[in-house]
């Protein structure tokens, strides 16, 4: 499966809050939003910590473009590409890693607490809400509006 088509598949959020905050929420959500994006270290460390334990289980592919890809990287380097994404580096403001044994994505941006997988299998799903857990975040599916 290509990444196009990867990225229209079913996906979770893994997220500094439990569920996703509805658009009429009375909350400060933005606000909130941008105190943690200044602490971009801490946000950095949980998502590579999960990343590398995720790479415990399952062979990673790791690439800022789609289109060139490392494969089971260092775990130093692991860290490296998570920070390079969550920095200043402009091209390099996205990290796509995929698994091979699975049709499936994990992608982290600039400018956002969460990190997403698309098309997850039970089993991944079960341990990637772990991994989650263990770095005090959380993994919830989007809510869909009729």
């Amino acid at each position: 499966m290509s990444i196009e088509e990867l990225l229209e598949q079913p996906y979770y959020v893994m997220d500094i809050l439990p569920m996703q905050v509805s658009a009429d929420s009375g909350g400060q959500y933005f606000k909130v939003e941008q105190y943690y994006l200044k602490d971009i270290e801490r946000l950095s460390r949980q998502y590579a910590h999960v990343l590398l334990k995720l790479n415990c289980y399952y062979d990673l592919a790791f690439s800022h473009d789609a289109e060139h890809w490392q494969p089971n990287p260092e775990p130093e380097e692991i860290v490296q590409m998570v920070n390079a994404c969550l920095s200043e580096e402009p091209s390099e403001a996205c990290l796509y890693i995929t698994l091979a044994e699975e049709s499936m994505l994990l992608t982290l941006q600039r400018d956002t607490t969460h990190m997403t997988l698309y098309n997850p299998t039970d089993e991944l799903l079960r341990l990637y809400g772990q991994l989650a857990s263990s770095e005090g975040l959380f993994v919830w599916s989007p809510q869909t509006k009729s």
